[in-house]
């Protein structure tokens, strides 16, 4: 606006200014000065709007700089206090022990360590926890995750009866735990049995009551219960293909299963991944539900190596605080190589994209 009004006064100067000299050259001699004069003027505008301009930006980068760090400060503080200063504190607890007697604590070394190895080796209950931790992981490996990908691309094309799945599947997951565990308890302690004697005359105990059916039945519930989030996750990964790419597969003639396996899983891979390195961790920390389903009072034949922990912990003296702290460190000091392991073979063996 400021430079349309310059040129205006320009062009009111030059038409107003007689020719009274008689001389064609005076008369461009004071048209080029009175141009130069106007140039001037656009310029120093120009320059002063421009330093407006700049300090206004720097003011606004100013502005978003604060904004984000005052955003990341409450995360950073809370890691640096319930992370690094708790598992700091863990490490420091793993070479320590506490005397009774005296009520001080002194270094101990590498003995806690050393008895954990030791029980390891040694202890019923242990041993059962490692092996139910494992057995959790593998089914979840080999039929939750297929199965969750089967879902997941039944729900992404809308075939017949997606939404019935969809709610089934969602279920263990909008709804509370708790209620969850409630009306499965329910289930298979009282209907089930009611079922079995009216329509096969056969009289059973609730499978979690049976001592034979209780493991099993507490691992098809913790698989089911975790449907919901996988398959939100990889619905969400599917949603997010392009649907050039869906399209250009269909003109080439491609079926729903190869378009499944050469299109899909390649592109939604980076989320398998995730969830896979993901559940490396949850060998050492999944309670299976175990302590919504028995509170504290689980049989040691159906203990996961969360459950053994998390129980302890709670019913730890001043003495046992240092061997779960040891114990804890030695799951961390083995799952981190092995998570990083498998990482790195899923990232270099994955599908690629045709």
């Amino acid at each position: 606006m400021k430079d349309r009004k310059l040129k205006n006064e320009k062009f009111n100067t030059e038409s107003s200014v007689p020719d009274t000299s008689g001389s064609g050259a005076a008369v461009k001699k004071r048209k080029s000065i009175k141009n130069a004069i106007y140039d001037l003027r656009v310029k120093l505008h120009r320059a002063t709007h421009k330093k407006t301009g700049v300090k206004r930006i720097g003011q606004r980068k100013r502005n978003d700089i604060i904004f984000y760090c005052l955003m990341l400060a409450f995360p950073v503080v809370q890691f640096c206090i319930f992370y690094i200063g708790v598992n700091f504190n863990s490490i420091l607890l793993t070479f320590r022990k506490y005397d009774f007697v005296t009520g001080q604590w002194s270094f101990a070394g590498f003995e806690n360590i050393s008895k954990v190895l030791s029980d390891l080796g040694t202890q019923y209950v242990l041993i059962q926890s490692a092996k139910n931790s494992l057995i959790c992981y593998f089914v979840g490996l080999i039929t939750g995750v297929p199965l969750s990908l089967f879902f997941s691309y039944y729900i992404y094309k809308k075939m017949p009866l997606h939404g019935f799945f969809k709610v089934m599947l969602f279920m263990p997951s909008v709804i509370s735990s708790i209620a969850m565990v409630v009306m499965f308890s329910y289930f298979v302690e009282n209907a089930y049995p009611a079922i079995m004697q009216k329509f096969f005359g056969l009289r059973v105990e609730g499978l979690i009551a049976d001592p034979e059916t209780t493991f099993g039945t507490i691992l098809f519930y913790s698989v089911w219960s975790g449907f919901g989030t996988s398959i939100l996750m990889y619905s969400g990964a599917m949603n997010s293909i392009s649907d050039s790419v869906v399209e250009a597969a269909k003109l080439e003639g491609v079926t729903p299963l190869k378009e499944f396996f050469k299109i899909t899983l390649p592109l939604i891979y980076p989320t398998l991944v995730t969830f896979l390195v993901v559940g490396i961790a949850g060998i050492f920390t999944n309670q299976m539900n175990l302590f919504s389903f028995f509170g504290a009072q689980a049989d040691y034949r159906v203990y996961t190596f969360g459950y053994y922990l998390y129980k302890n912990t709670q019913s730890a003296t001043m003495d046992l605080y240092p061997y779960l702290a040891a114990m804890g460190l030695l799951m961390t000091l083995v799952a981190v190589p092995v998570t990083l392991l498998v990482r790195y073979l899923l990232e270099k063996f994955g599908p690629r994209v045709d």
